[in-house]
């Protein structure tokens, strides 16, 4: 029953981006995406309200070593929650104040493609917080990462955007690698990649497994050294670094850690070195401020 959370708006991604098209050419078409939009996002964040108040969960048998599935714990329930709440503001905003360019006879058009992506970045972030397995987790990370790929080169027109959607995707990608490394040592210690078999993992593949974590978690929040990315970022249109490079995204950093704090923990480097990157980070904004 919870995989109706994240599946809702990365199901209705292609309807909203028919929809937007279909009415492209109407006085009425941003008021209709608009309302679609915000219908999807809210019916979303009252489903996940649902999922935390009726504890739903939800698995799927991929292979004898692979199941995919989510649950609901209360910081995950956190998130849920506000993703989608932030999410339809931005939506409805971004149907009003946010085009599209077709040709040089008619330039512009209601942003089809824009609310599609938006919308897609909700089920994907749903999908991240709800994870109760690394592999559920990976999927979820690579379609954030894939969504903000996109909206950040939404205008694509603009060359210097393509460069900066790709320095942006080229870099948290190399931090995503941390990830997988983390899920393979995961594996090799406990056979299974779920986060309830965690507690298992100690010796080296501990260290292996939180090394990679923090990497992940460092370049998804923009933390040293990866925060240029988030610079570059800025280049897609105000309402996608409202939602995904200020609200959410960069949330999913701190997120893993919340997420995996007890293992991360045990490490005993790994205290420090949160709170130097952290440290270091905020004096460098304030620096480059």
């Amino acid at each position: 029953m919870l995989w109706l959370v994240p599946l809702l708006p990365l199901l209705a991604t292609p309807g909203m981006y028919w929809l937007g098209k279909r009415g492209s050419g109407k006085g009425s078409g941003r008021a209709v995406l608009s309302l679609a939009g915000a219908a999807v996002a809210v019916v979303t964040l009252l489903l996940a309200s649902m999922a935390l108040m009726g504890g739903w969960d939800g698995a799927y048998r991929w292979s004898s070593h692979i199941v995919l599935s989510v649950g609901m714990t209360p910081a995950s329930g956190v998130f849920a929650i506000v993703v989608p709440l932030i999410a339809t503001l931005i939506i409805v905003y971004s149907a009003y104040h946010e085009s599209e360019s077709l040709s040089e006879r008619v330039p512009t058009r209601p942003p089809a493609r824009l609310i599609a992506l938006l919308t897609a970045f909700v089920g994907a972030m749903e999908l991240l917080v709800l994870a109760e397995d690394l592999v559920t987790l990976l999927i979820a990370w690579e379609l954030v990462g894939a969504c903000s790929w996109a909206l950040i080169a939404h205008e694509w027109q603009e060359s210097d955007n393509l460069r900066d959607a790709a320095w942006a995707f080229l870099v948290t990608r190399f931090g995503d690698l941390g990830l997988y490394i983390a899920a393979a040592a995961a594996f090799a210690g406990t056979g299974s990649f779920a986060f309830a078999e965690l507690s298992q993992l100690d010796g080296w593949q501990l260290h292996v497994f939180v090394a990679g974590a923090v990497l992940a978690a460092a370049a998804k929040s923009a933390q040293l050294p990866f925060s240029p990315w988030l610079f570059a970022a800025m280049s897609g249109p105000t309402p996608v670094s409202a939602l995904l490079h200020a609200a959410t995204m960069v949330a999913a950093g701190i997120y893993l850690v919340i997420r995996l704090h007890a293992e991360m923990a045990a490490v005993a480097w790994f205290g420090p070195l949160a709170i130097t990157l952290g440290l270091a980070t905020a004096l460098a904004g304030g620096v480059v401020a």
